[in-house]
């Protein structure tokens, strides 16, 4: 297969083209308010807050529904599932039945303070 090469004139034209395109991207970048001055420095604010974890010494009940598990129980409030067994005195933790109510131990609160800000003793 003989490939065709653009003959002089063409590849005139497409020079001229390509640049003629160049100085239009050049023409359009171009800015005569140019300054060299420094720029104004950033102003930035920050803001400090703390994270801190309290407990919770509201008490829980749970009323167990149809498969519910107790590690699943446990993991959904955030405690060890031993601590539910103790608390609710149960002799085997894969024995709970649907509508039964057991307690569920206090845990944590994870509370974020403002700037400034303290948790007061409450007791």
């Amino acid at each position: 297969m003989r490939k065709l090469l653009p003959t002089p004139l063409q590849h005139r034209e497409m020079a001229l083209a390509v640049l003629a395109t160049a100085m239009v991207l050049v023409a359009g970048c171009s800015n005569s308010d140019l300054s060299l001055d420094p720029l104004p420095p950033i102003q930035t604010t920050t803001t400090t807050t703390t994270t801190t974890t309290i407990p919770d010494t509201n008490r829980y009940f749970y009323e167990v529904r149809s498969g519910d598990t107790l590690s699943a129980i446990a993991a959904g409030f955030g405690v060890p599932m031993k601590q539910i067994v103790e608390l609710n005195e149960l002799e085997d933790a894969s024995d709970i039945r649907v509508g039964e109510i057991i307690e569920i131990p206090q845990g944590f609160v994870i509370v974020t303070l403002p700037p400034d800000s303290t948790i007061a003793n409450a007791g």
